[in-house]
């Protein structure tokens, strides 16, 4: 059976002094727009069972200073809207933070850490599923990556070619469409999580992954507290996968 792990990577609410040092803008302004771009409470969605620190990885340090799910250099999209690995730019485009190379030399020590974490654990897992969780609003999500007249999804499904199968996919369209959720692939994010060990091959795990994006419409209601009927019942679906899957 395959090791059912869910990475949280935008839900950190931690601020280390030695990487606030390069907020540039007043505190109360950064903390609105780390609350605007984090993925809030996406964390009750998990099934309770699966609410450990074994089958749960949630890194904890604000993604403002430190986004782990981003690539390191140019290939990284997001670096063009100033918000890679270190975050310059909030999404509406204002300079949040001044980065030096001792800032990002900082960051990249907590980002290292995480990313050797998932590596440990694929090493220790001769299978695992992987659900890569995110949550996302129409606000924060870049004009770019959107289409004119196509309506963002109630749940974004993100797949890799190579570690997502048909069978992963098909499900999670099914589950999430049955209840009556809207779904789409890859759209308006696309891709998932998948750790360095995976990638170079060297854990010889054997590793399927998918990123459900959730739109924030959806578990939580207009004050942004959770809506716990509908964090029940895409904790169910979330189940029905991981059962369909494993």
């Amino acid at each position: 059976m395959r090791f059912p792990i869910f990475h949280v990577p935008h839900d950190g609410c931690r601020f280390p002094v030695m990487l606030m040092t390069s907020v540039c803008v007043p505190l109360n302004e950064f903390y609105q727009y780390h609350e605007k771009m984090r993925d809030k409470m996406i964390l009750k969605v998990i099934p309770e069972e699966f609410q450990d620190d074994a089958h749960t990885v949630n890194f904890p340090v604000s993604r403002l200073l430190c986004d782990v799910e981003r690539f390191i250099g140019p290939k990284e999209l997001m670096e063009q809207y100033g918000m890679g690995f270190c975050y310059e730019k909030a999404y509406d485009g204002t300079v949040i933070k001044t980065v030096t190379e001792e800032i990002k030399k900082r960051t990249l020590a907590h980002y290292y850490r995480h990313h050797k974490r998932m590596d440990r654990i694929c090493e220790c897992h001769k299978k695992v599923l992987l659900v890569d969780l995110h949550s996302y609003s129409n606000e924060i999500v870049p004009k770019d990556f959107l289409c004119a007249d196509v309506e963002t999804p109630d749940i974004c499904i993100g797949v890799d070619s190579v570690f997502t199968p048909e069978k992963l996919i098909v499900s999670a369209e099914k589950c999430f469409q049955t209840a009556g959720f809207s779904t789409a692939l890859d759209y308006p994010y696309a891709g998932c999580y998948i750790p360095n060990a995976v990638m170079s091959g060297l854990s010889g795990c054997d590793f399927n992954s998918v990123m459900i994006e959730i739109n924030k419409r959806i578990y939580l209601d207009s004050e942004e507290k959770p809506d716990f009927t509908q964090i029940d019942i895409i904790q169910r679906v979330i189940r029905q996968i991981i059962t369909e899957c494993i």
